[in-house]
């Protein structure tokens, strides 16, 4: 009777793997490198949109304007009034949509660590080929017939920009358009 002889790896089996596990192992890293990195990314992307929805619906919870009827105020300037009590640092006294123009409350323009958001307001009209155009200020509101002219300031325009202070994330710009009547 014959006994079979067990028989281990040889130098050539140990080379060939290493190799081939060499050149492996690298490739491996650098794709799970690459996936974490745009999983981080996504990341990013969704809480800055979230932070930005956030904003977008705050602004549009508030009164179009100070005033409740048109012709609306004289629109020599957009931004937080000081007559009315508002303050820029204190996002708590805005009560229409353009006080969130160049706000600087912390609460505002820093919803989490890392995230910097900013708002802009303008009025826009459409014009006779169907595109928004903005304003240009001074403009006297006047009375409301068509909407198709600056001065009879129907519309604003929100435009809220979010992006990370340290660049892990470009702008990310959400608009929408605000009617007055």
């Amino acid at each position: 009777m014959r006994l079979l002889k067990e028989r281990g790896i040889n130098l050539i089996e140990l080379v060939a793997t290493l190799v081939v596990v060499g050149i492996a192992i690298p490739v491996l890293l650098s794709m799970w490198a690459n996936i974490s990195w745009r999983s981080a990314g996504s990341e990013n992307v969704a809480d800055a949109t979230f932070y930005g929805q956030a904003l977008m619906e705050e602004i549009k919870s508030k009164n179009f304007d100070n005033k409740t009827i048109s012709p609306w105020t004289n629109s020599a300037s957009l931004g937080f009034d000081i007559y009315t009590g508002e303050n820029r640092d204190n996002a708590t006294t805005f009560n229409d949509v353009d006080d969130y123009l160049n706000t600087t409350d912390i609460n505002i323009t820093t919803p989490a660590v890392g995230y910097i958001r900013s708002a802009n307001i303008e009025y826009v009209y459409l014009d006779g080929a169907n595109t928004w155009q903005a304003c240009v200020l001074p403009i006297t509101c006047g009375a409301v017939s068509t909407c198709a002219n600056c001065d009879e300031c129907c519309y604003k325009r929100i435009t809220v920009n979010i992006r990370r202070s340290d660049g892990l994330l470009d702008n990310i710009t959400l608009a929408t358009i605000v009617a007055g009547n």
